[in-house]
């Protein structure tokens, strides 16, 4: 090589990094935000090539001189690091960090090796599969561990972030952006792009805000039934399981694994480490997100908890008509949403426990999704009777049909519970349909046994006039009566595959088929208006509607899980706007706020050995939004125990009732509870309302601000009044410091104070 030549290359070199540094100090320095520019340049991010700003990175911690400012709120500070991808939130007022990565004073300790290792360090892991081999494993990999390069670029109120796996040929952009009390990241779909592999998954930033246990006080926080928390472990093993949960519960369309958790109906996950914490809300895409959570041993000495979001699920693809050869593979097409969004709103010093984060979703459910606060009823809580009007049973040749509660035996069973001293009754009415509470599909009219229209209309009227409602409990999902002109072939729920879907009865050998969703939101809101002249007050929803999403690959009713999401929430609007009233049965929280009431909320978790404590993080987000029960009052597990959870957590009272006795739904297909008799449970409901209206009747409209342990097996819940309620669990009487809580029992104290 000749001198001229080398002489040239070195000056283009040193020219070169002068740039690169004039660059760097200009990023650095501080500066104007041009909210028009940033806007010109998301709108043509399609078509502007991937310039990588950084070199192909190495698997490291990032060097704390690297972070620089990118924006600021009154509370934090959000600083980045172009090298890296990786971001630091810092309050102004005390300096805590919550970094998206190992906090580096731990990372010594760190023993995992391999590619989870780098894992733990990169802003971005994925999983993947070559689709286009049939025996092609699922593979797991991450940006540092490719040696990827980035495409940085800052934002009003934050950065934008462009990995490149030069590996796997994925290329993902993300932004970050910081609010007053909370920073927020969003992958963009629309600028994912996929080589000739397949991605499957995705978990970006994983280790925000994530921390070793080493003797802290803390915990991860689970949407395990009403919020579960799984303590640090101070002497972690290395035999620590995951938790790993679709959020609003499986997709009926692909293939789901078999566990005993329950489903996640929150959007929510988060940690607490010492005196700070974080509480994560999904707020876009959340129907095609996972919550993954590993305890410090599980992956890594850390205890972290992340979203992991869904581009590709297994399905069984089947080789015959009955769907029961075949094998399995994965989706051909990914799932796209706008945006895949979890917003992390941080906390720091006393108020950082499970409270103050139910406190912040709550809030986020009132300023972003329109929920309003409740108006107390001045008549006393509500007290929901749900009465079985029919159901068939097996007979000799044909269908047995069971008469439970006749429209005119419901009016004589809310006579005697006002009689009692039960007020502001609302009734929900099941299996009014014709054939009753088995019989699925075209459910108006009612049929004629136990009243028919005109015995409904009479029913919703009295209970008009004695201050109560009517609600007509109705199963959209299933259909076995093909009234409403119902094909299953044409309308019935389809898996990608194409294989029709089917649940069964509880107490039958029958398979009924599901109703593909746009078809039941189509039925749904058919009825609306006669039920409005009617005098329905409201529907309550089960099976489907308001609590749990499909995909339906049924070509005349194609629509994706978001579609389906959305089509619910329109469904539910109608509702409230033509009835008043729309309710679901163990809802998932998408249906909020367009849902007012949930019936039979989970008060309890899974018993997972994964957990350590159930704790009502639903209740106290819920609490003077909407109202809400937990299990029927005669069918609880531990009858006792159970009533005082229904205090402790702010949940109404309700039972299931029937008029004729309760072995005459002994043999059921659907309705076969042992104890409905309304005659056997009215002194003790009565007895149940009368101490909850004690304890409840003052905050209907009240927010729930702390909850927590006050010794072993006490528990106190503190309303926004001042008022405290004090379970008292054990067998013993517990002594507070000026008074005392007798064995299973509760006091009420005015004020506050301990």
């Amino acid at each position: 090589m000749s001198k001229r030549t080398i002489g040239l290359i070195v000056t283009v070199s040193v020219a070169c990094l002068l740039l690169a540094g004039l660059l760097w100090q200009s990023w650095r320095q501080p500066y104007a935000d041009d909210g028009v520019a940033d806007a010109a340049r998301l709108a043509n991010n399609a078509s502007t090539p991937f310039v990588a700003t950084s070199a192909p990175i190495e698997s490291r911690l990032p060097e704390q001189a690297d972070f620089a400012l990118v924006a600021e709120s009154e509370q934090l500070r959000l600083l980045a690091d172009p090298q890296t991808g990786h971001f630091q939130v810092e309050s102004k007022s005390s300096g805590v960090l919550w970094r998206s990565y190992p906090d580096p004073a731990g990372w010594e300790a760190e023993s995992s090796g391999g590619v989870w290792r780098s894992n733990l360090l990169s802003p971005l892991m994925l999983e993947f599969i070559d689709a286009s081999s049939s025996k092609s494993q699922t593979k797991l990999s991450n940006w540092m561990e490719e040696r990827g390069t980035l495409a940085f670029e800052r934002l009003a109120g934050g950065f934008r972030v462009t990995f490149d796996f030069p590996v796997s040929g994925f290329r993902v952009p993300l932004e970050v952006r910081l609010a007053e009390e909370h920073v927020e990241v969003s992958i963009l779909d629309e600028g994912l792009r996929e080589g000739e592999l397949s991605l499957l998954n995705l978990k970006a930033y994983p280790l925000f805000g994530a921390a070793p246990s080493d003797g802290r006080d803390g915990y991860l926080l689970l949407p395990d039934g009403p919020g579960a928390l799984a303590r640090f472990d101070a002497n972690p093993s290395q035999d620590k399981s995951i938790y790993r949960e679709s959020v609003y519960g499986d997709d009926l369309a692909f293939y789901n694994e078999e566990t005993n958790r329950s489903d996640a109906k929150m959007p929510i996950f988060g940690l607490k480490s010492g005196t700070q914490s974080f509480v994560g809300v999904l707020t876009g895409g959340e129907a095609y997100a996972k919550l993954f959570a590993a305890p410090a041993g599980a992956l890594g000495v850390n205890n972290w908890i992340t979203a992991e979001w869904q581009y590709r699920i297994k399905f069984f693809q089947s080789t015959d008509r009955r769907g029961e050869e075949g094998f399995y593979t994965f989706s051909k097409e990914r799932f796209t949403a706008p945006s895949r969004t979890v917003r992390y709103y941080l906390l720091e010093g006393e108020a950082v426990d499970y409270p103050a984060m139910a406190a912040k979703y709550r809030q986020y459910l009132i300023d972003e999704r329109g929920a309003a606060r409740l108006q107390p009823q001045a008549d006393g809580i509500p007290f929901y009777a749900d009465l079985i009007a029919a159901d068939l049973q097996q007979g000799a040749l044909w269908d047995d049909y069971i008469v439970g509660t006749t429209t005119a035996q419901a009016q004589q069973i809310l006579s005697e519970l006002e009689q009692a001293g039960i007020r502001s009754v609302t009734t929900i009415y099941h299996g009014w349909q014709r054939y009753g509470y088995s019989s699925y599909g075209g459910l108006l009219p009612a049929d004629r046994r136990i009243g028919g229209d005109e015995g409904l209309r009479e029913l919703a009227a009295y209970a008009r006039s004695r201050g109560g409602a009517l609600w007509l409990g109705a199963n959209y999902a299933l259909n076995n009566s093909r009234r409403g002109g119902f094909w299953n072939l044409n309308d019935g729920l389809r898996n990608l595959s194409g294989t029709l879907l089917y649940d069964k009865l509880p107490n039958k050998d029958e398979e009924v088929p599901m109703v593909s969703p746009r078809y039941a939101v189509r039925e749904a809101e058919g009825d609306l208006a006669e039920l409005a002249e009617l005098g329905i007050a409201g529907v309550l929803h089960s099976g489907g509607i308001g609590s749990g999403l499909s995909t339906d690959f049924n070509s005349r009713n194609r629509a994706s899980r978001e579609q389906v999401l959305q089509l619910q929430r329109e469904l539910l609007a109608s509702t409230r706007q033509q009835l008043g009233i729309a309710a679901a049965e163990q809802a998932s929280f998408y249906a909020l706020p367009e849902v007012t009431h949930i019936h039979r909320l989970a008060d309890d978790y899974s018993y997972d050995l994964f957990v350590d404590e159930v704790v009502p993080f639903a209740q106290i987000a819920l609490h003077g939004l909407a109202t809400y029960t937990s299990e029927w009052g005669n069918l609880r597990d531990d009858y006792k125990s159970d009533f005082l959870r229904s205090v402790e957590y702010g949940a109404y009272p309700a039972y299931v009732f029937t008029a004729a006795p309760s072995e005459t739904f002994r043999k059921a297909y659907s309705v076969w509870y042992y104890s409905m008799h309304y005659r056997d449970w009215l002194d003790t409901a009565a007895a149940q309302y009368a101490r909850l209206d004690e304890a409840l009747g003052g905050v209907q409209d009240r927010f729930i601000v702390d909850h927590g342990s006050l010794a072993p097996g006490v528990k106190r819940t503190v309303y926004e009044d001042g008022r405290e309620i004090i379970v008292n669990y054990n067998t013993a009487t517990y002594r507070g410091e000026s008074y005392e809580v007798p064995p299973q029992d509760f006091v009420i104290r005015e004020g506050g104070g301990r």
